[in-house]
């Protein structure tokens, strides 16, 4: 009997105590505290990345119009500038335009600027020539040579470039800025005529006039 007390001691000394109503309040107390500190880990790593400060403050543009960028001081709108094979002309026609394009700038006084890019090769036109011609040819050999074109005409619009010309050109108001535009286009119609452009192609221009080692 004595042996058997001592192993019911053993027994019960192994046994822990149960806890206190006020060990179980603080126990809940902690966990909704690290279910907390959870949730805020995880809005932390959901936040989105923001754009840097300098970034607005160092770019001139506010907004853009169909006719015209909408800037900090003033406004902006970029032409682009018709080129010609200057080695394939005469003296006399190097000379006209030489004279009109001098006459141009001694009657207009405004503020512009020449930009020249490089913009990748645009086939659009070649490849759907051909795509329609693929589509009306059964002869297998006319076939591989259309396939050919197509594979070379991608091959231009991945691997080269065209050096492409504009004109910017800034005023206070859009009243001004169609003043100077219609003066210009009018100037230069018969030296390097003036092509208006598209929303998109003004935003591509100024994408790579801004990111210069990145392609569109």
């Amino acid at each position: 009997m004595g042996e058997l007390k001592k192993e019911q001691d053993v027994v019960t000394s192994m046994v822990h105590p149960a806890y206190s109503k006020k060990q179980k309040r603080n126990n809940e107390w902690l966990k909704r505290f690290k279910f907390k500190r959870s949730e805020k880990t995880q809005k932390k790593q959901v936040r989105k990345v923001k754009v840097m400060r300098q970034t607005p403050s160092i770019l001139p543009f506010l907004q853009i119009h169909e006719g015209y960028f909408l800037m900090k001081n003033g406004v902006m709108d970029i032409l682009q500038i018709t080129t010609k094979d200057l080695y394939s002309m005469n003296d006399g026609d190097l000379q006209f335009m030489l004279l009109s394009q001098a006459r141009l700038l001694r009657s207009y006084f405004p503020a512009f600027k020449e930009v020249s890019l490089n913009f990748p090769a645009n086939t659009e036109k070649q490849k759907a020539y051909w795509l329609r011609k693929k589509e009306k040819t059964i002869d297998p050999l006319r076939l591989q040579f259309i396939e050919r074109k197509l594979f070379e005409l991608g091959y231009l619009e991945k691997e080269r470039t065209n050096r492409e010309f504009f004109l910017f050109l800034y005023a206070e108001t859009p009243e001004q800025l169609n003043d100077q535009k219609k003066q210009l286009i009018r100037g230069m119609q018969q030296t390097f005529p003036l092509e208006k452009l598209s929303v998109e192609k003004k935003k591509d221009v100024l994408f790579i006039l801004n990111n210069q080692n990145s392609k569109l």
